[in-house]
């Protein structure tokens, strides 16, 4: 079994190839809106590095998002792509399940990502074991971010230098690493032999731009 995570989600895209259990190569890179030029010049150099041909990968793993609207298209049709292709199985995950799965069964936590214009995606994970896609994300502004339930907040350096000042005077950032190696650990324990529905999970609102009447 050779498992392929992509993940496009934000400016920091990264991809991994695991045979097995066993992670043969990761990279990342700092995309920032270049996802569809970029993607595929990486692929070709992780499966150089590795040896491993793209006919060979059996499974997908990709975020799905919530994050970067264009990103995410790009990750999820290269995943598709490769899924017909190859008649590989497709998993998807959540950024947000991807940011709290660290820290899972060990405290309550608030996962956290920006969705742009002054809104962020958020998601409550309790103490308890959970089990990916089960926890449901929502978007929410600046302010309400204040009435948040859980203290510890799970998010990027840079969302926090955006929402400390508005978080209850309690709140506790969790910093948080996610390599795409943990897209696959994460689909390695779903288990990758049946393939899910895979759609883009967008939260944030759509932009919509009037012409000018005449």
């Amino acid at each position: 079994m050779i498992l392929l995570a992509i993940d496009t989600s934000s400016e920091l895209s990264g991809l991994a190839l695991y045979h097995q259990q066993t992670l043969l190569a990761q990279i990342q890179w700092a995309s920032a809106r270049r996802h569809s030029e970029q993607l595929l010049p990486q692929l070709d150099a992780l499966c150089r590095l590795t040896t491993i041909t793209p006919p060979q990968i059996t499974s997908v793993a990709v975020s799905l998002g919530p994050g970067s609207w264009s990103g995410v298209r790009v990750g999820i049709s290269m995943a598709k792509g490769l899924a017909l292709a190859n008649d590989a199985h497709i998993i998807g995950v959540s950024a947000l399940d991807l940011l709290a799965w660290q820290w899972r069964g060990t405290q309550p936590i608030t996962a956290c990502l920006a969705l742009g214009r002054g809104r962020y995606a958020v998601a409550h994970y309790p103490a308890t074991a959970w089990q990916p896609g089960t926890i449901q994300p929502h978007n929410v502004t600046l302010s309400q971010l204040a009435h948040l339930d859980t203290p510890s907040i799970c998010c990027a350096d840079l969302v926090w230098e955006q929402i400390h000042s508005s978080l209850p005077p309690n709140s506790i950032h969790i910093p948080t690493i996610t390599p795409p190696a943990l897209i696959a650990q994460i689909a390695l324990a779903r288990g990758v032999n049946a393939t899910t529905v895979i759609e883009p999970l967008y939260l944030g609102e759509a932009v919509i731009t009037q012409k000018p009447t005449e």
